[in-house]
């Protein structure tokens, strides 16, 4: 679509933009649009143009799935289409009182920042209770008093689970997901203010009853019911409950990560063997790929054949029942979630202060300090940011994540053993 700055009789600057034929008859037929850019100087015109045209696609876009663009029979001079509001300098925005559809700039927001499916589904199902919440779906209409009474309701009304929401919850997801959304917004001059970032929440820094690894007891008993399975369990249901604390275990991995691999995932690398953990399988919260090395005690264990026997399909879940293919698939995490109610209730770890699946990356960090391991490899194996500029030069090898993985002491499990309850 071609774009036209112009002005009439040296007055105020407007631009004209073309609709496609195909989309005319979604606009009662118009050729064009016209706005006015509320400004006369030309240099203003022009750096105000590119927002405008941004708004007016995205304005378009609306207009032709959900019919909130008016239509009329009237010539097409300036537009009645709902548009981003973009700040002007020094005075009142032309577009003040104009649409800012939330839910369409979220997805828009998403789209450039490639933000996970998981996560976008869950903000934007967040946005829709605002949305409910206000009865609007206008980000320009948002006031600091909505989102607090918003806020409010959210600390004290119970979830979908049935429980009230922590104040952390609400302060790390809810408020998360509206500030960043509308932090774009105001980026991209769709607003001329992000109304959330005056919001606050209060989370109390929560109770430590005690360390978040596990204790050489919860060890055991965790990694002995792995070795004496119920045959009742289905072949991936087994697979999982066999391997992936093992594999938790001497990688720090997150259960994610492994509950996602695929048998090609689990290779030789020279003569080393290697998880590969790639965003190519699933998700890795950094999007980066990483090589782990396999510990010997795996490999002495079977677990490469296990690999190989599954080939380039998923080793802990089976993937013809899964509905959704592709980055929305979230199979992989039903796994770690079955895993996890597994040891709560038939294992026994019943302490509510660990976590069944997450203890597994403190407990490696606490080993891998026992074994001398560089604090910068041990994060490198588990896929942790780099702390410092400094830290983000050169690369941890293979070799030397190798070497690391060696000095991880083997975990001394009998089978048979009787478990507790």
């Amino acid at each position: 679509m071609t774009t036209h700055l112009y002005r009439r009789d040296g007055g105020t600057y407007y631009f004209r933009r073309a609709i496609p034929v195909a989309l005319r008859p979604m606009f009662d037929g118009r050729r064009e649009w016209i706005k006015t850019l509320g400004t006369k100087d030309r240099r203003e015109a022009k750096r105000l143009l590119p927002s405008f045209v941004v708004a007016f696609d995205k304005a378009m876009e609306a207009g032709t799935g959900s019919g909130a663009v008016e239509r009329s029979n009237k010539p097409a001079t300036v537009s009645s289409a709902p548009m981003p509001s973009v700040p002007t300098l020094g005075r009142k925005s032309a577009l003040a009182g104009l649409k800012v559809p939330l839910i369409a700039t979220f997805d828009s927001y998403a789209a450039e920042q490639g933000i996970k499916p998981a996560t976008a589904t869950e903000w934007r199902s967040i946005l829709k209770s605002l949305v409910a919440f206000v009865g609007h779906d206008n980000a320009a209409a948002l006031t600091v008093s909505d989102i607090d009474r918003w806020r409010d309701a959210l600390l004290t009304e119970p979830g979908r689970n049935g429980k009230v929401r922590t104040p952390g919850t609400v302060k790390r997801k809810h408020l998360c997901a509206l500030r960043a959304t509308l932090a774009w917004a105001l980026e991209k001059r769709y607003l001329q203010s992000n109304v959330a970032v005056a919001v606050k929440v209060r989370a109390p820094k929560a109770k430590k009853i005690r360390d978040r690894d596990f204790s050489p007891d919860e060890v055991l008993l965790i990694l002995s019911a792995t070795l004496n399975l119920s045959a009742e369990c289905g072949h991936y249901e087994r697979l999982a409950r066999r391997w992936i604390p093992w594999l938790c275990s001497y990688t720090g991995a997150r259960v994610n990560e492994i509950s996602q691999l695929r048998g090609m995932d689990i290779r030789q690398v020279g003569e080393i063997w290697i998880i590969n953990i790639t965003p190519e399988a699933g998700t890795v919260k950094n999007n980066e790929a990483r090589q782990v090395p396999v510990h010997p005690h795996l490999i002495d264990q079977g677990f490469t054949a296990i690999a190989n026997a599954a080939g380039e399909r998923p080793i802990f879940y089976d993937i013809d029942r899964v509905r959704t293919s592709g980055p929305s698939n979230r199979y992989y995490k039903k796994v770690g979630e079955r895993l996890c109610a597994w040891l709560r209730s038939t294992v026994g770890l019943t302490d509510p202060h660990v976590q069944p699946n997450h203890g597994w990356r403190h407990t490696f960090k606490t080993r891998a300090m026992e074994a001398g391991i560089p604090e910068r490899v041990a994060d490198a194996i588990q896929g942790h940011a780099p702390r410092s500029v400094g830290q983000s030069y050169g690369t941890v090898s293979l070799t030397a994540k190798l070497r690391a993985i060696k000095a991880m002491p083997r975990f001394i499990v009998e089978e048979q053993v009787t478990i507790s309850m």
